[in-house]
């Protein structure tokens, strides 16, 4: 599944949820990307939620480093 760029607004903030789902992840491959801290969070109000900027940034990362962002390993 191909990841659509122009989906993800930089100024935007999305849920845990809506990020699995833009990156094309579980919800439960993001929990860990968040625990791990290899994805910025933030929380507000004991919810947890992810900037555009830092998807856009996690992205480049994986596609700078021939990571597997958007790809869940089976």
């Amino acid at each position: 599944m191909a990841i659509d760029l122009r989906k993800i607004d930089p100024e935007l903030i999305y849920s845990l949820k809506e990020a699995a789902q833009m990156l094309g992840l579980s919800y439960g491959t993001v929990l860990k990307l968040k625990k791990d801290s290899r994805l910025k969070w933030l929380k507000m109000g004991g919810n947890y939620f992810v900037q555009g900027k830092d998807l856009l940034e996690y992205i480049g990362k994986g596609i700078r480093e021939g990571g597997s962002a958007g790809k869940e390993n089976g």
